[in-house]
């Protein structure tokens, strides 16, 4: 009996130590240091994202690790995508933030593409982007109808394949402008001052960002005159001081290739930028990194935080949403040849 008792006592100190071993388990990412990929240059409103969530990523991972940031700005975040893919190990100690625009190269099969949207477990989205507007130095390009009688507008973007080159020669196509012209290569802040120096004629922006940093432009016969909703369907009215009149581009949409490219481009862009990690990392790893993205994504002074810094409201996705725009994208082939001509370097597709 007493051999009995003393088996049942020891089983039981046994079970009691291993739970007190497991319970002071130092958390994965204590002590230990996050790297952000950013695929973009510093400075610009992709960078003003990452940076006004960073706080709280350090806060809400257990073990609070320090977070820093890598820009790789190739291709409009592809160089990004494939060093994820093909390059960083798989030891949880760098994610990225990335436009989304690699989802669309993924889709459309982009040569440069070295990765495939299954390499990647997806931790979510801070806004659904947008909307965004076509802006205009003082040309006197104030309606649609003017817009369409120019002649070779100039349009200054980062790269070919960036999400606000994408936007540009979606509006072009749509619009049907006559012999637009791209010129490519320049970091955020130097887009501004292209225009400004009579470089180039017109950028893409995010109307949030533009009221927020540019309003006086249009005081100083800068013009707006169309407008993109973003995948939630806000269009001019959903930047306080914009003028709420403001033609959209769906209204333009009169052909059925248009709208069909315009229905792919919403599905295959869930969101502005989105937050991704490589699969294959330590299941700790990624069960940390999920919790503290849906308690940032649930927590309403990051949601204050992120529309101060960035102008724009906090209208998050998880990464269980982002998978579901996935398997509603078109699959009819002619729409996506359209759409990787459009997304491309060479002359814009027919629109009729």
């Amino acid at each position: 009996m007493l051999l009995k008792r003393g088996w049942l006592i020891g089983l039981c100190l046994n079970a009691f130590l291993l739970s007190a071993a497991n319970g002071l388990t130092a958390p994965f990412y204590q002590g230990k240091t996050l790297t952000v990929i950013q695929g973009r240059s510093a400075g610009g409103l992709g960078d003003l994202r990452v940076r006004a969530l960073a706080p709280y990523l350090q806060k809400y991972l257990p073990g609070n690790p320090q977070v820093v940031f890598e820009f790789m700005s190739g291709g409009g975040g592809l160089q990004a995508a494939n060093h994820m893919a093909k390059v960083v190990r798989r030891d949880g100690l760098t994610i990225a933030n990335i436009a989304t625009s690699i989802f669309a190269k993924a889709i459309f099969a982009d040569p440069g593409v070295r990765y495939e949207l299954s390499d990647f477990a997806f931790l979510g989205a801070p806004s659904a982007g947008g909307p965004y507007g076509l802006v205009v130095r003082p040309l006197r390009l104030d309606t649609v109808e003017k817009l369409r009688a120019h002649k070779g507008l100039r349009i200054a973007e980062r790269s070919v394949g960036h999400t606000m080159y994408n936007i540009s020669r979606l509006i072009a196509f749509v619009l049907e402008l006559q012999g637009p012209k791209w010129v490519v290569g320049y970091a955020s802040p130097e887009i501004d001052l292209a225009l400004e120096r009579g470089e180039a004629d017109a950028q893409s922006e995010v109307l949030y960002d533009f009221m927020k940093n540019k309003s006086q432009w249009l005081r100083s016969g800068f013009t707006v005159p169309i407008v993109l909703k973003n995948i939630k369907g806000r269009g001019p009215e959903a930047a306080p001081g914009f003028p709420k009149g403001t033609p959209t581009v769906d209204h333009y949409a009169d052909t059925e290739i248009k709208k069909e490219v315009l229905r792919l481009y919403y599905n295959s862009k869930p969101g502005s930028s989105v937050y991704f990690a490589p699969k294959g990392i330590p299941e700790p790893a990624l069960e940390a990194l999920r919790g503290a993205f849906n308690r940032i994504w649930s927590d309403p002074q990051f949601a204050r935080d992120y529309e101060r810094m960035t102008a724009e409201p906090a209208e998050p996705l998880t990464g269980e949403e982002i998978e579901r725009f996935f398997q509603q994208v078109p699959k009819d082939p002619k729409v996506k040849t359209v759409m990787q001509q459009l997304i491309g370097a060479g002359p814009l597709p027919p629109s009729r």
